[in-house]
């Protein structure tokens, strides 16, 4: 499976709770933040998805965060 679609799943599990891009690099355990980033602001960008700052459902810190809007 592609980081990317590991990364896509990590958000979509959890519903509409919000996650910060250091926490789906914590929970799939990635290497980078960076990358993390980088398919989190892609994915802001569709329909299914909304990244917007607020608190994040795991580690509770203010931080862009990232939610599915399914």
């Amino acid at each position: 499976m592609l980081v990317a679609e590991r990364v896509n799943q990590f958000i979509t599990e959890r519903k509409s709770k919000p996650v910060c891009d250091g926490c789906i690099v914590d929970g799939l355990k990635l290497t980078t933040q960076a990358h993390a980033a980088q398919i989190t602001a892609a994915l802001g960008t569709t329909s299914d998805f909304k990244r917007e700052r607020g608190e994040c459902s795991l580690c509770k810190n203010e931080r862009t965060v990232i939610r599915s809007s399914m």
